[in-house]
C-alpha cells in the first residue's frame, strides 16, 4: 500500500448549469474547466485518477502541494464566466492522507473514502481537509486553516476534526499560491497571430494595439494596452486591464476574463475585446511547453 494525499474537486450547481444554459453548452463548459483543472493538479506534481461526472479524483505525494493546487483551483474557477449567460462556476474541494490500494489505475481504501465525504462537507468555493491532513502541512500553511467541525463518518466510531483551508487572495495569502515547485517546470510559452511569434521563456508579453506592445493586434474591441501575460513561478498568467475583456477559448468553449487574473494552461485561443467567432481575423493561438 501507499501512502498519498487524495483530492476530490466537484463543479458546485452543475444541474442548474444544464438548466440555464443548456446541455450541450454545460456539458462542454464543465468539460473545459475539469480540463483546467487537471492541468492545475499536473502542474503540482499530482495525477488525476479519474473524472466522476462533474468532479475529479486526484492523488499527491505531498499534502502541501495538494492544497496549493486546491488554491489555485478556486482562483481559476473564481474568474470563471460563460461569456453569453454571465453563469459562475464554484467547486468544492476536500482532502485526506492515508494509505490507499492501488489496482488498475484505479485507487480504493478508507483515504478515498474519507476524502470523498470531507469534499461533501464543503460550501462551494471552500477547501475542507481532515485533521490528519492538517497535521502534515508545514506551518506556513496551515497558520490559514481553521478547525471548523467534529463529525462522524459512516462506518466508523469515533469523530474526526475537519479544517477549513482559507484561500482567498488579498496580500497576506497570495504568497500561498505562488510558492516555487520543485519539479515539472514550463519551458516556454509561444504565441503566434497571422504573421507573428512571441516566445516567452522570462519576463511577460504585453498585448494590445499601442505600438509599444510586444505583439500589436489591431482587433477591433482591443484596446490600446489590452492585457499582458506573465511567467511567475511555475506557471503563466494573463491580466486583463481593458476596456472590453479578454475571451480564452479551450475545448469549444470561451471564457471572459475583465480585469481579471487567470493562470493558462496547455494551448488554447486568445481573442481581444469581442467573441472569437466575430474577430476571426485578430485570433491569438499559445502554446506551453513543459518539461
Amino acid at each position: 500500500m501507499t501512502q498519498a494525499t487524495i483530492l476530490f474537486a466537484d463543479i458546485a450547481g452543475s444541474t442548474a448549469l444544464y438548466e440555464n444554459i443548456g446541455d450541450s453548452q454545460a456539458e462542454n463548459l464543465i468539460n473545459t474547466i475539469l480540463a483546467a483543472l487537471s492541468g492545475i493538479v499536473e502542474e503540482h506534481n499530482g495525477l488525476v485518477i479519474k473524472t466522476i461526472g462533474d468532479e475529479i479524483m486526484c492523488q499527491f505525494s505531498s499534502s502541501s502541494e495538494a492544497i496549493q493546487a486546491a488554491n489555485q483551483m478556486h482562483e481559476y474557477t473564481e474568474q470563471v464566466t460563460f461569456p453569453e449567460h454571465k453563469q459562475k462556476i464554484a467547486i468544492r474541494i476536500g482532502a485526506h492522507i492515508g494509505t490507499i490500494i492501488r489496482n488498475q489505475g484505479d485507487i480504493f481504501g478508507d483515504t478515498v473514502n474519507v476524502s470523498a465525504r470531507v469534499a461533501s462537507l464543503a460550501r462551494p468555493g471552500k477547501t475542507m481537509i481532515s485533521e490528519q491532513t492538517y497535521e502534515t502541512l508545514p506551518n506556513y500553511l496551515q497558520q490559514f486553516c481553521r478547525n471548523m467541525i467534529e463529525t462522524y463518518l459512516k462506518g466508523k466510531e469515533q469523530p474526526i476534526n475537519v479544517y477549513d483551508v482559507v484561500w482567498e487572495q488579498n496580500d497576506q495569502l497570495t504568497r500561498i499560491a505562488q510558492i516555487p515547485l520543485p519539479s515539472k517546470t514550463v519551458s516556454s510559452f509561444t504565441l503566434n497571430y497571422n504573421d507573428q511569434k512571441v516566445k516567452l521563456t522570462q519576463g511577460s508579453i504585453k498585448i494590445g494595439r499601442g505600438s509599444e506592445c510586444d505583439l500589436v493586434v489591431e482587433a477591433p474591441q482591443a484596446s490600446r494596452f489590452h492585457c499582458e501575460i506573465q511567467l511567475k513561478g511555475n506557471k503563466f498568467i494573463l491580466i486583463d486591464s481593458s476596456t472590453n475583456g479578454t475571451y480564452i477559448s479551450q475545448n469549444n468553449v470561451e471564457i471572459l476574463f475583465n480585469n481579471e487574473t487567470v493562470p493558462l494552461h496547455h494551448s488554447g485561443i486568445i481573442s481581444l475585446g469581442q467573441i472569437s467567432n466575430s474577430n476571426s481575423e485578430h485570433l491569438i493561438k499559445f502554446l506551453i511547453e513543459i518539461d
